[in-house]
This record gives structure tokens, C-alpha cells and sequence, in this order.
């Protein structure tokens, strides 16, 4: 259907990068870490809604940490995962209509597949911002893969899902099917954990005191974990299986601005030149001379 608008792979990358704000951070902090992304070239910067944002006072709100992401960000693309019953969709509209006005378009929304009423919400949505933002919808189970396929631009696999990636992939695409909607024009995201470092032992380090990843998963279970190497390997498989876009969720460290330089390097590529498990190639000979060598 050509009114959909699916996230793809920009060029010379395998998927799009997307880096999911911490909103236990101080405004500033948000600040500055979207700044960070941005100058670094990562694609987009997503905040979501939190399950217990009505008794947590210790987050930023999401909303408002988009907007002041939007501050810093002047090329990423900007995306909230919001619940729906938190805003009525007139609510959530012009919020997002004045949000889009003010940052050149560069806005997205994402919906929690949260009752049983995510399909008209959605449909709502459509229709009070016609061209808007792209809508993407989360998928925790099989109806919710079939709403996405009649009204998404994108689904989104939350990271407790991903020990059953694969899977879930091949029911997306049967949703398709039974919508009768080309599988190729519907994006798939996954919200992914990510610790890389220069070593695996730096990685380790840096997702040991992260308590969010004791609640969705460690990164070295199913998500993005190890070395740059390793990272771009597992990157590699998501996006031959079928992912367009890796919503990246970083342990919340001092040094994330060094996690944020490497995690660029790890969507290099194109899916015709990088295959899951291919050998690597050889590395350049030592220079004449070098080590003691004379020829």
C-alpha cells in the first residue's frame, strides 16, 4: 500500500541506528547525550513511555523528553513509544503536529500495544495527521502482529521478545499475508540491549551495574554484546532476518560518548557484501621491513 512509509536501511548501512534515550537522566544529561548521537550519526533518538510513569516521579516524562532532545538533535530523526492510555489521540496529534512543525519533520510516534483498543487508536491517529509522522506499533503477541500489518508503518519487537526473533519475524510476515500487504513494505524495529567496548571484558564492564538490563534481558544473552566484531556480527544477522532498523538501548554509563562512537561502526555495510558467519577478510600484509622483515 502506498500510503505506508516502512523504515529502511539507508545507504551503506545494514539497518538504521536508533539510539533510545534514558529518561532516568537529568534534562541536561538528555541534552547533551542527543547531542552526542546526532554529531556521531545515528539516525534516531527515541525516549518511550515508562509501565509506571503515573507513581515514578524519578523519570523524565517522554514527551518532554523528545522535545528536549529536538533542542540538540538538528539532523537525527526523533521517535516516542508512547502508551496509549496515557493521551487521548487528539491529545497525542497536536502534540506531535506542533512537535513536527518545529523540528523540519523529523518526528515518529510508536505505540505499546496496550489493550485491547491499539488498532483504533492507531486508525485515529491516521486520521488527524494525514502525511504525518510514521506510526510504528509494538507486537507482544499475534493479534498485535496482525494490527501492525493493517496500520503500521513499522512494528517493533520489544527486547523481551528477542530469543524469539526469528520466530516472530516469520509471523510477521504471515500477518502480511493474511492482510494481503507486501512483507517488503512493512519496517520491523527491535528494541535491542547494546554493550560494546574495545574488549569483551570492557563490554561486561560496562553492562555489569546496569539494573534496566535485569529487567528486559542482558545484551549478551540476546541482544548486541562484545567487541565491535562481535557487535557487527550479531548486527548482521538481525538485518539478514529481516530488521530495518536496531533501536539501541545503551547501559546508562560516564563513557556512553565512547559506546556512541563505536556503535556506528557496527551498521557498515550492505546486506549483498556482509553474510551471517562469512570469513573475514585477510588482513594486509606487514610492510616491507616491519619486524625485522627485508623482503
Amino acid at each position: 500500500m502506498s500510503r505506508f512509509r516502512p523504515t529502511v536501511a539507508p545507504s551503506g548501512r545494514l539497518a538504521r541506528l536508533s539510539v533510545v534515550l534514558d529518561t532516568r537522566n537529568a534534562p541536561s544529561r538528555v541534552r547533551e547525550v542527543a547531542k552526542m548521537c546526532d554529531r556521531a550519526g545515528i539516525d534516531a533518538l527515541w525516549v518511550a513511555d515508562h509501565p509506571t510513569l503515573e507513581a515514578d516521579g524519578s523519570r523524565l516524562e517522554a514527551w518532554t523528553a523528545l522535545v528536549l532532545a529536538g533542542l540538540d538533535a538538528s539532523r537525527a530523526r526523533l521517535g516516542a513509544m508512547v502508551r496509549p492510555p496515557l493521551r487521548p489521540p487528539a491529545t497525542l496529534a497536536a502534540m506531535a503536529r506542533t512537535l513536527d512543525v518545529a523540528v523540519g519533520g523529523r518526528v515518529e510516534i510508536g505505540l505499546r500495544s496496550v489493550g485491547e483498543h491499539v488498532e483504533e487508536y492507531a486508525r485515529t491517529l491516521r486520521e488527524l495527521l494525514p502525511g504525518g509522522p510514521p506510526l510504528s506499533v509494538e507486537i507482544t503477541d499475534p493479534r498485535a502482529i496482525d494490527v501492525a500489518a493493517r496500520v503500521a508503518d513499522d512494528v517493533v519487537i520489544p527486547a523481551s521478545a528477542l530469543q524469539d526473533v526469528s520466530a516472530l519475524i516469520a509471523q510477521i510476515r504471515a500477518g502480511c499475508a493474511a492482510a494481503r500487504r507486501d512483507p517488503a513494505g512493512l519496517g520491523i524495529a527491535v528494541e535491542v540491549p547494546v554493550s560494546i567496548g574495545r574488549t569483551s571484558a570492557e563490554a561486561r564492564a560496562r553492562a555489569s551495574d546496569e539494573p534496566l538490563f535485569r529487567e528486559i534481558g542482558h545484551p549478551a544473552a540476546f541482544g548486541i554484546f562484545g567487541t565491535l566484531e562481535q557487535c557487527q556480527a550479531r548486527a548482521i544477522e538481525l538485518a539478514h532476518l529481516g530488521v530495518t532498523d536496531l533501536r539501541c538501548i545503551l547501559p546508562n554509563t560516564p563513557d556512553v560518548h565512547d559506546a556512541i562512537a563505536q556503535l556506528t561502526a557496527i551498521v557498515l555495510g550492505t546486506l549483498g557484501v556482509l553474510t551471517p558467519n562469512a570469513p573475514r577478510s585477510k588482513a594486509p600484509d606487514p610492510p616491507r621491513g616491519w619486524g625485522g622483515r627485508h623482503g
